[in-house]
């Protein structure tokens, strides 16, 4: 009995523990009001693709703003994902970094029965730019 109640223990902890990942890639539209301090106000608009560790994949658009100050970028966005069955994900993304790339954090607001697990969960994500195009990698614990 002993060695059941321990298997069912373990089982339930590996599924609770299992970290879920998610990366896109896209490209960006900008709209950018400079000042004479060399700041800028930037509109952002992305599009991009991404895939899950749970083996889904979709499309995602977002909508925000970005501040740029000296060198210091100051990211605000808010994106619609849908996968592959045409469900959805609301998300917030903020980072508050270096330009050209950073760390930030994605919180999951709103979402569909399939990924009820992540609604209210804040995750760490990394991204870098080339240009116009983005490469975003998320983890969630």
């Amino acid at each position: 009995m002993k060695i059941i109640f321990f298997l069912i223990l373990l089982f339930t902890f590996n599924i609770y523990s299992t970290e879920y990942s998610f990366e896109s890639r896209g490209y960006s539209e900008q709209k950018v009001l400079s000042f004479q301090d060399n700041s800028k106000y930037i509109h952002i608009m992305t599009v991009g693709w991404w895939t899950d560790s749970m083996g889904n994949y979709g499309t995602e658009k977002c909508y925000g703003k970005t501040e740029i100050a000296a060198n210091n970028i100051n990211l605000d966005i808010f994106c619609e994902l849908i996968d592959q069955n045409n469900k959805v994900i609301k998300v917030s993304r903020k980072r508050n970094s270096l330009v050209g790339g950073g760390v930030g954090l994605n919180t999951y607001l709103e979402t569909t029965d399939k990924y009820n697990f992540l609604k209210g969960k804040k995750c760490t994500y990394a991204v870098t730019f080339l240009k116009k195009n983005f490469f975003y990698k998320q983890k969630c614990l």
